[in-house]
């Protein structure tokens, strides 16, 4: 069976199409580009700003089958993947260089485009994996060492951990040994980080927040997988022990945690981005231990020269980043975030609107 784009002359706008062959049949299949923030296939939940940069889509003429994969990287973006936020970097990387490289995936909220496609295989599903398991061995190193955190991993671990405990400094070893050996398996992380975290109540309610729900998914992470469905499950369940081996006295405040780096990533990259829109300056954030003109330096060498194109692939992924798992399915509500008390990270859509 043969895989390949629909010409895009057929695809609407917010979408992409994919035609697969068999040898006396062929069936088209259609993917929402905008599931990872609306949840749901529905085109009239598309706010104004979808809808803008729909027709924006729309004024550039045809484009490159590049330009396109890179699009659908963009629609399965997740900030709760464990790749998070060096995935920005990622795709800011492929923007600007307009090619899809060997793309990692960073979300498992998208419509499933690239999987279609053969880009996740379960050979390059099992690289990545056994690729973001040494990270965190290195990065874990770094803080029993007590280096200068060098990278957002790095940061990560050393704030979900504290300071350096016998308690906690007891776990990473551990930690490291398990995810050093030869065959770590997402039975064995369940099992070792699900046994810190049942010194918290953080699993004994029948819901649980975010990274720790993993423990109990036997959907995206069965514990006999080799290689889980789901791509975050090992980096989730690792950071879900860190939170329980940390400093955190109980299930909000680590939730809390969890959430809290990923609205300040969240909002640090949105400003950098929005900069590179709007061709202006930043300025620090007295609040947020990240370097943010640096990060503003960092996106803006990744992206390039800006021309149409690359305008509107960015702004999609302004808007992704902004309102990625912002609105609640059962109720389509928006919460509240830090985002969006800075409006300076998104001004790029109201001078569009305004313009």
């Amino acid at each position: 069976m043969g895989v390949k784009l629909v010409a895009y002359k057929y695809v609407p706008m917010g979408f992409e199409m994919i035609l697969e062959e068999e040898k006396f049949s062929s069936e088209a299949k259609i993917f929402n580009h905008w599931f990872n923030i609306k949840i749901t296939d529905d085109p009239s939940t598309w706010d104004k700003e979808i809808l803008w940069l729909n027709d924006m889509q729309s004024t550039l003429g045809e484009l490159t089958s590049e330009q396109r994969l890179i699009r659908a990287h963009i629609a399965e973006f997740c900030r709760r993947h464990p790749l998070f936020p060096e995935s920005i970097e990622i795709v800011c990387e492929e923007i600007g260089n307009t090619q899809l490289s060997n793309p990692l995936k960073i979300g498992c909220e998208g419509r499933g485009l690239l999987d279609a496609l053969g880009y996740h295989d379960s050979h390059s599903m099992n690289d990545q994996q056994t690729e973001m398991i040494n990270k965190y061995g290195e990065s874990l190193k770094n803080w029993l060492a007590q280096n200068q955190p060098k990278d957002s991993l790095d940061f990560k671990i050393f704030r979900f951990l504290g300071e350096p405990t016998k308690k906690n400094k007891s776990f990473v070893e551990k930690l490291i040994s398990l995810i050093t050996a030869n065959e770590v398996s997402v039975y064995s992380l369940k099992h070792f980080c699900g046994s810190e975290c049942q010194q918290t109540s953080v699993l004994e309610d029948p819901w649980t927040p975010f990274p720790f729900g993993c423990f109990k998914c036997q959907a995206g992470c069965p514990d006999d997988a080799s290689i889980p469905r789901c791509s975050c499950a090992q980096g989730m369940i690792i950071d879900a022990g860190l939170l329980c081996a940390g400093q955190f006295s109980g299930k909000q405040s680590m939730a809390h945690e969890f959430r809290r780096f990923i609205e300040e990533h969240s909002l640090v990259y949105a400003i950098a981005i929005n900069s590179w829109l709007h061709e202006i300056s930043v300025k620090e954030i007295a609040s947020l231990n990240i370097n943010l003109q640096a990060t503003a330096k960092r996106i803006s060498f990744l992206l390039g020269e800006k021309d149409n194109t690359k305008e509107w692939l960015v702004a999609c992924f302004l808007k992704t980043i902004k309102d990625n798992h912002q609105g609640r399915p059962e109720d389509g509500v928006k919460r509240a975030e830090l985002i969006d008390d800075y409006p300076e990270a998104t001004s790029w859509f109201k001078n569009k609107y305004t313009a």
